[in-house]
């Protein structure tokens, strides 16, 4: 019994090691010469063009500087579970902002998208920003100028309701617009 467990003390990391080691090369990123070596000579890569075109990039505003505050006469939006597209009474809303907005020329534009608590931090700063971009995106379809509307995620970092329940997270689901002056 004693030769038993020795010899299953030496064979198990012989195993181990052996199992280890089939795997190492599995996931390895390789050139077409089958080098793993992600080093090298890159001057033989061609040259990536950009262009600058108003048609292929969309300006945001500059959202750093001052804070920005929000107007009382510029009212926030909130969203269902889990969505970013606008109601038709989230678009009612924005368009009467949109309005305010094209008549008060000075006025630097942020966007800010909030989550509920529900769902990984990654998940829900890209959905905030995807609720942000929405208002954006259709505060520039109204006619507000694009290069003065900027937009940030906040994610679920910054909700105005603390409990668990849904009238709660519904309030914490919404796009804010915010200014300040140029």
């Amino acid at each position: 019994m004693r030769n038993y467990k020795f010899l299953m003390a030496l064979a198990l990391p012989l195993i181990a090691a052996f199992a280890l080691s089939s795997c190492a090369g599995k996931n390895a990123k390789k050139d077409g010469a089958g080098n793993t070596s992600m080093t090298g000579d890159t001057s033989s890569l061609a040259a990536l063009e950009v262009t600058d075109s108003s048609d292929t990039m969309k300006l945001e505003g500059d959202i750093r500087g001052p804070e920005f505050q929000a107007q009382e006469s510029l009212k926030t939006i909130n969203y269902d579970y889990d969505r970013y597209e606008l109601s038709d009474n989230a678009r009612r809303t924005l368009q009467a902002n949109a309005e305010l907005l094209k008549v008060r020329k000075e006025w630097v534009v942020l966007v800010e998208g909030h989550c509920d608590g529900r769902g990984t931090t990654e998940y829900n700063l890209a959905l905030g920003q995807k609720r942000a971009k929405s208002v954006r995106d259709y505060y520039v379809r109204l006619g507000v100028s694009e290069d003065s509307v900027g937009t940030i995620s906040y994610g679920e970092e910054m909700p105005l309701c603390q409990e668990e329940m849904e009238s709660c997270w519904l309030a914490n689901r919404r796009a804010e617009t915010k200014i300040r002056v140029k």
